[in-house]
């Protein structure tokens, strides 16, 4: 059996016209669906969560094959797809991951990438639930 390394809990008030904050009070943030100065969104929200998540995760691999130290990043965009008002059951999300090792060719930045995905927490909970595409840049 695993141990639990963290809990975290949200609270939404509002849903996407809404705020949702930490019961430790240490983060706060407002919702909206539109484009509103100061406002984020929930997909912006599960965006820095997965491309953070993940570029934790692919730190295993890299360490393993000595390249521990390298700089990288992980940008992660994130689409929400659905045909509203008339059919709620079409709402989806698709994510396309981009990762950037530095020294790393883009041929071995995806091959690390998708070993990750086995890894990664958020990878695993939306697998078979929402497409996760891989690209690199060098």
């Amino acid at each position: 059996m695993s141990n639990k390394m963290s809990v975290s809990t949200v609270i939404n008030e509002g849903g996407r016209e809404g705020v949702s904050k930490s019961l430790s009070g240490d983060f706060e943030v407002k919702t909206t669906g539109t484009n509103k100065k100061g406002y984020t969104n929930p997909e912006e929200l599960f965006a820095a969560g997965i491309s953070a998540c993940f570029n934790g995760a692919i730190q295993f691999p890299l360490e393993r094959d000595g390249l521990g130290d390298r700089d990288r990043t992980i940008r992660a965009e994130v689409a929400l797809y659905g045909d509203l008002p008339d059919d709620h059951t079409t709402l989806h999300l698709e994510v396309t991951l981009i990762g950037k090792i530095d020294g790393v060719s883009k041929e071995d930045t995806l091959k690390y990438m998708k070993e990750t995905d086995g890894i990664c927490p958020y990878s695993k909970a939306v697998h078979g639930n929402v497409d996760i595409k891989y690209e690199a840049e060098e």
